[in-house]
């Protein structure tokens, strides 16, 4: 298994929580050394295998008698097969990521219990642009409506979990944003304008909400002041100019969602 630049198996492996290794990823090279030593000794059972390789028996043998698997290494091969392991900026699977992750931050939620991810559609309905990301990713999904009076919701139905932890490597939020100190995803600093400007589009497309008579944009959001000039520094680098924070909004001027286009 080979390490990608935006999101590795170790850092994926590591969302998960392996009560027999300090560090998940551990279960993930056992799991491998297990398998290629089998594979090589085909007549050897578990107890022979625990013996060679210094293992507890009863945690390799249901590798090896039941083609059992490591929670972290199911959700490598999943990912890998989903692409997501080997996408880089400019690829379609990063800019489904990269939408999802913006939607994780201004519309939606990842459950810090399991890591199932949410994200409510915005005033589109069924035209918001979440549904274009997952099904670029390849996600099934479903509509979650009847919240009592909340926004409806959409939530992949198939590897949701792993799709989540996914995200959270990206540097999507885990559980309720409001009692975190937030910030940007590390890669948006080295990300090419079109994935900044797909994040930023993506955000204000949740969030923005015009004011009677004005052509300007205005976001409010209860997060910490550095995320805030963070945010606002990025939505001004993709519009170029235009851009203000105040005490709680971040202002977006009329001639700067000319230059974004149009979001609402």
């Amino acid at each position: 298994m080979t390490t990608s630049a935006l999101i590795s198996e170790r850092a994926l492996a590591r969302t998960y929580n392996t009560p027999s290794y300090a560090d998940p990823f551990e279960s993930v090279e056992d799991y491998e050394r297990v398998m290629e030593y089998a594979s090589k000794h085909p007549n050897k059972g578990s107890s022979a295998i625990s013996s060679q390789l210094e293992l507890p028996r009863g945690r390799i043998r249901p590798w090896v008698d039941n083609n059992s698997k490591p929670d972290p290494v199911r959700a490598i091969e999943a990912a890998r097969e989903y692409g997501w392991l080997d996408c880089s900026f400019g690829d379609p699977e990063l800019t489904a990521l990269n939408t999802l992750v913006a939607n994780v931050f201004s519309g939606g939620s990842i459950a810090e219990r399991n890591y199932e991810p949410s994200f409510a559609l915005n005033h589109r309905g069924e035209d918001s642009h979440v549904f274009d990301a997952l099904e670029l990713a390849d996600i099934d999904y479903q509509v979650v409506d009847d919240r009592d009076g909340r926004a409806d919701e959409v939530r992949p139905t198939e590897h949701g979990t792993v799709l989540g932890r996914v995200l959270a490597v990206l540097g999507a939020p885990v559980g309720p944003k409001a009692e975190q100190h937030l910030s940007l995803p590390d890669y948006l600093s080295s990300a090419p304008a079109d994935v900044r400007g797909q994040f930023v589009f993506a955000y204000l497309e949740n969030r923005a909400v015009e004011r009677t008579g004005k052509d300007t944009l205005t976001i409010r959001e209860q997060r910490n002041r550095d995320y805030l000039e963070s945010l606002a520094e990025l939505i001004e680098t993709v519009a170029g100019d235009g851009v203000t924070l105040g005490e709680r909004d971040i202002i977006v001027s009329a001639d700067a969602v000319r230059r974004l286009g149009t979001v609402r």
